[in-house]
This record gives structure tokens, C-alpha cells and sequence, in this order.
């Protein structure tokens, strides 16, 4: 409820305001003395806002500018600690409005500078703009700095020409075509005007035309083209004449103080005096000295020019009273501002002494850090290193000891035995074309083994090939006992396809020797090879022996047993060297739910 009430209470002190500006500041901090001590952020944001209508009323209404920074820097500090990046932009704009009006140049220049950073951090253009016309405004005050005014003059243009904001392009047009004259650059004072007047006439904006007059009328002065500037001064007249709501005291004294002059250096006395008597009624209330020098040298030329000494003698002086209280207040203004100039560099010196010895230090400590760093990475990248040779040295000697297992799991001495005493017994028997066939197969299948261990990867072809010499082995042994078959897909090239090396044989071998030497009869088995996916070779090994449960049974009455390391010995060496193969085993049954044999389902990842 609070909350709510100090919000009500906040738009109710915003609408008195408006109704009643003498009494604004006094509901203003109504509503800031009614706010609580809170760290919520709708009301710090709120109490930042009052305190920024505070600073302005001090610095717009009561021209207390330093009671308007105090509430603007307030206001600040909130908004700074919010991260609310545009109230900043727009108090830092509050505070710096408070040094131009002080006359304090160099540190309104700064914080306009700070402002103008924040606005551009929002992209808010339109505010770009004014900020950098009021740096070159403040520059243009403070002596010899037409460069740097000129320089954020054509910045203020810039900006206005890219947002394509034609009030904004034609009020730097003017600002730079004035700063052009003031330094004598006519020329380019002309061009810049002439382009403004230009954008204006088309357009742009209206009211700066009389400005764009009087700054076009003072470049034909300069050049004693007082026909020239007497043009420009009556097309300003004509203006004000048609827009009376847009006339103002010092737009009046300007025109009609000009247009005074030029009929002097034109000799047009008449219009000169008609002038002078319209100059007369306005030019006291016009606070600002050097309007009133102004109108006092003139008048002092036309008394002359008329031949009245005394009149004439009487407005010089009153024309060096003026100058002379113009250049006390300028050297008191000067004198001010050196100080402040002075004290302002004493303190930017002091802070950036201040800041240097923190970046020195920091320096230090960001170089003793990145030592340290350094340090731990390169003992961390040299401990890694050496771990990751380590690893690949170990995974070397695991593999090398695997394709040593596998290739004795292939040729072990239990199966060259068998073979050779079957090799043996056929020559006994004289039945020497079996024994040469064997010793054929035999041959070629050791040559095969022996080759195709040297790599981690042999074609298809290769293998299938190694297990057909292989299974027709194991068929003498067992006197044409043993059906072998195989069963590829067509759209197979097993010239092509790769896979690790005798992958196949040891469930070949395990199927044989626990399933089918069971068998009186003797079994088949057949080797299907499909490709269900680009990637993925399935095989699958199915034999109609007795089943798992049938070998299991006998291997445990049996008092020996042979060991198939095989099926183990693959399954890790494709471990190691990053290929899983996925093996699903399947018992068959007949219809009667009898054992009729095994079937091996195996996915390898091409």
C-alpha cells in the first residue's frame, strides 16, 4: 500500500506542478520527503525521477545552478546504480546545461561528453545531436577553440544528416556557417550557409530562416557588400513581420541593430534614423552589453555624420562605458575561468596520477597472474601430454598383444594338431588327393591368417574367403559331415566393404565345436551378410546344433573342456580399437519346443 500511495502522491505532486509552475518545486519535494529509505526498484526509480524534476526546477525556474547540479548529481547516483543507462545520459545532460550557464566551459564540455556516450550506447540519435551542438556551443564561448567548436559542429551535422532529421541538419547548418564566420572563412561560411538555406526553404524548418539571414547578412559585411546584406537583412524583417509568435527581444535587436548599420554604410540616412528610433525602445531591456555598444558606436557615427558633435561625444562615451563594463566582465569571466580551468587540470592531473599508478599496479598484477598462468598451463598441457602418450602407448601395446591373442585363437596349436593329424591319416590311408587337398586348404588358410593380421582392416572378400578355407577344413576333418554355406545380399561389394580380420570365424568355430560335433549326423551352418543401412554390415552365424543348454550340459559331465577364446578375444580387440559391434545370440526351437540349434546376430559399424 506503500508503494502505491507514494506513486498516487507522485503523479498528484507532477499534475500540481503543471498546473502551478511557481508552486512546482514545493510539491515536488513533498513527494520526495514522502518517499521511504527503500532498495525496491520502482521506487528508486521514481525517487531518481523527482530528483531530476527538482534539479530542473532549480536550474530552469530559479536559475540555482548549484542547488540543480546537487539533485541532478542525486539523481545520478541512482540511476548509475540501477544501470538504467538513459537516466544517466540525461542527468549527466542536466549537470553539464548547469556549467554552461556558470560559465564553467571545460567541465560542462566533459560532462556533455559523458552524456553524449551514453546516449550513443542507447542510439539515440536526436540526443547525439544536441549534445555535441552544445559542446560546439561551449566550445565557441571559451577562446581560441574554433577548431575543436568546428570539429563538433560537423559532428552535430553528421549525425543529423544520417538520422535524416532535417530541423536538427538545418540547425547545425547554421551552428557551423556562424562558426565558419566568426573564424573569418568566408567562403566557407557562404557555401555552408547557402546549403542550409537551401535545406530550410525545402522544408526543413522554417524558423531558422532568420537565422540563416542574419549569419548570410554579417558574411556580405565582412565582404562591404552592404547592398548584398541589406537583402538579407529586410528578407529578416519580413519573416518576423509575418510571424510575430516567433519574435523575441534579441531576434528584434538583432535585425533592427543590423539593419541600423547597413543604412549607415549605405548613407541612407533616413532609414538609418527610422531604424535607430525602433532600435531605441527595446535596446534597455536587452541585458546583454555588447547590443548596447552596439547601438551607442552607431548612434555616435550618425550624430557625427549629421554634424552634431556634442550628440556624437556623448554616445562615444556612453559606447566605452558599455565596452569597458563588457571587458571587466569578460576579464572577471576570464579570471573565473582560468581558475576553474586550473583547479579542473590540478584535478584531472591528481586522478590521472591516480589512475595511472592503478593501472601500474594492476599491470603488475595482471602480468604476475598471467606468469603464474602460464606456469600451470604449460605443467597442466605437459602432464596431459605426457598422460595422452602413456595412453596411446598403452593402447598400442593392448592392441598388438590382442592381434597376438587373436591370431593364436585363429591358428592355435589344438587346430594345427587336428589338422595335421588328419593330414596325416589321410596319407596313412593312401588316399593321397584328400591329404593333398587338406594340406592345400590348409596352407592357403595359415598364408591368409598370416596376412590378413598384419592390418587392422581387410576387405570382405578377404575374410569370407579365410572362412570358407576354414570351414571346409573343419568338413574333412569330420568326413563331409559339416554343410557350410554363405548368403550375401547382392547389393554387397565385398571388394568394398571393410571390416577388422576374422571377425566371423570364431562363431563359426564356436558353433562347430559346441553344436554340431555333437551331432551323429552332423549340421549346417549358414552365414547370412545383409546391409540394412549404409553404415551397417549385419551377419548373422545360425546352425541347427544341439543349443546352448544341450552344450552347456555336456561341457560340465566332460573332463575336458576346450576353451574358445574367439568370441572374447574379437569383442576387445574391436574395444580397442574404437569399433563396437553389437552381438545378439538366439536360441532356435522346432515346433515341439525342442533345442534346433543357435542363431548369432552380429551389427558391425562400417
Amino acid at each position: 500500500m506503500l508503494k502505491e500511495y507514494v506513486i498516487a502522491l507522485l503523479l498528484l505532486g507532477t499534475a500540481f506542478s503543471a498546473e502551478a509552475q511557481n508552486r512546482s518545486l514545493d510539491s515536488l519535494q513533498t513527494v520526495l520527503a514522502a518517499m521511504p529509505a527503500t532498495s525496491d526498484t520502482t521506487l528508486l526509480r521514481e525517487r531518481a525521477w523527482v530528483l531530476f524534476l527538482i534539479s530542473g526546477e532549480y536550474s530552469d525556474v530559479l536559475q540555482d545552478y548549484e542547488n540543480g547540479r546537487v539533485y541532478a548529481r542525486q539523481a545520478l547516483s541512482i540511476y548509475q546504480r540501477l544501470g538504467r543507462t538513459k537516466g544517466v545520459a540525461n542527468a549527466f545532460h542536466a549537470i553539464a546545461y548547469c556549467y554552461t550557464q556558470q560559465s564553467r566551459y571545460p567541465e560542462s564540455i566533459d560532462t556533455f561528453l559523458l552524456s553524449y556516450r551514453a546516449f550513443e550506447r542507447l542510439r539515440d540519435t536526436a540526443s547525439m545531436t544536441l549534445a555535441a551542438s552544445l559542446i560546439a556551443d561551449n566550445y565557441v564561448n571559451m577562446t581560441h577553440n574554433e577548431d575543436k567548436a568546428k570539429q563538433y559542429a560537423r559532428l552535430c551535422f553528421d549525425l543529423s544528416a544520417r538520422a535524416k532529421r532535417p530541423h536538427g541538419l538545418c540547425a547545425c547548418g547554421v551552428l557551423l556557417g556562424s562558426i565558419f564566420v566568426s573564424m573569418e572563412q568566408l567562403d566557407s561560411a557562404r557555401l555552408q550557409l547557402h546549403q542550409t538555406l537551401a535545406l530550410v526553404e525545402a522544408g526543413g524548418s522554417s524558423i531558422l530562416l532568420p537565422s540563416v539571414y542574419i549569419a548570410m547578412s554579417l558574411i556580405e559585411e565582412k565582404d562591404k557588400k552592404y547592398e548584398a546584406q541589406l537583402e538579407w537583412l529586410l528578407k529578416t524583417e519580413a519573416f518576423y513581420r509575418d510571424r510575430s509568435d516567433q519574435r523575441f527581444l534579441i531576434s528584434d535587436a538583432n535585425y533592427l541593430l543590423a539593419l541600423f548599420r547597413c543604412y549607415l554604410n549605405l548613407g541612407d540616412l533616413s532609414n538609418a534614423r527610422r531604424y535607430q528610433k525602433l532600435a531605441a525602445k527595446i535596446i534597455d531591456k536587452v541585458e546583454d552589453l555588447t547590443y548596447s555598444e552596439r547601438y551607442y558606436v552607431d548612434l555616435s557615427r550618425l550624430a557625427e555624420i549629421e554634424n552634431r558633435p556634442a550628440d556624437a561625444l556623448r554616445y562615444f562615451k556612453l559606447h566605452i562605458e558599455a565596452r569597458d563594463s563588457i571587458n571587466n566582465m569578460e576579464k572577471t569571466r576570464l579570471v573565473t575561468q582560468t581558475q576553474m580551468n586550473y583547479d579542473f587540470e590540478r584535478k584531472q592531473a591528481a586522478q590521472a596520477a591516480v589512475q595511472e599508478r592503478e593501472l601500474a599496479l594492476r599491470d603488475a598484477r595482471n602480468q604476475q597472474q598471467r606468469l603464474i598462468f602460464g606456469f600451470i598451463m604449460l605443467a597442466l598441457l605437459g602432464a596431459a601430454a605426457f598422460g595422452f602418450y602413456a595412453y596411446l602407448q598403452k593402447q598400442e601395446h593392448r592392441r598388438s598383444e590382442l592381434e597376438l591373442a587373436n591370431l593364436r585363437a585363429q591358428i592355435n596349436p589344438h587346430f594345427i594338431f587336428n589338422c595335421l593329424n588328419s593330414i596325416y591319416r589321410y596319407t596313412k590311408e593312401r588316399d593321397t588327393d584328400t591329404a593333398a587337398r587338406y594340406l592345400q586348404k590348409f596352407s592357403s588358410l595359415l598364408r591368409l591368417v598370416l596376412e590378413n593380421s598384419r592390418t587392422e582392416k581387410i576387405t570382405l572378400a578377404r575374410d569370407l574367403e579365410a572362412l570358407q578355407l576354414y570351414a571346409d577344413i573343419e568338413g574333412l576333418r569330420f568326413k563331409e559331415k559339416l554343410q557350410f554355406s554363405i548368403d550375401m545380399d547382392p547389393e554387397i561389394d565385398p571388394s568394398f566393404v571393410e571390416i577388422p580380420g576374422m571377425l566371423i570365424q570364431p562363431h563359426v568355430e564356436n558353433a562347430i565345436w559346441h553344436g554340431l560335433m555333437h551331432r551323429s549326423t552332423g549340421g549346417s551352418i549358414v552365414v547370412r551378410l545383409r546391409q540394412p543401412a549404409e553404415h551397417l554390415l549385419r551377419i548373422e552365424i545360425e546352425d541347427n546344433g544341439i543349443g546352448r543348454a544341450a552344450a552347456a550340459e555336456l561341457a560340465s559331465k566332460s573332463a575336458l573342456t576346450r576353451k574358445s577364446l574367439g568370441q572374447k578375444i574379437t569383442a576387445e580387440r574391436l574395444k580397442a580399437t574404437g569399433k563396437l559391434a553389437h552381438t545378439e545370440t538366439i536360441d532356435l526351437y522346432d515346433t515341439e519346443g525342442n533345442a534346433a540349434g543357435t542363431r548369432i546376430v552380429l551389427d558391425v559399424p562400417l
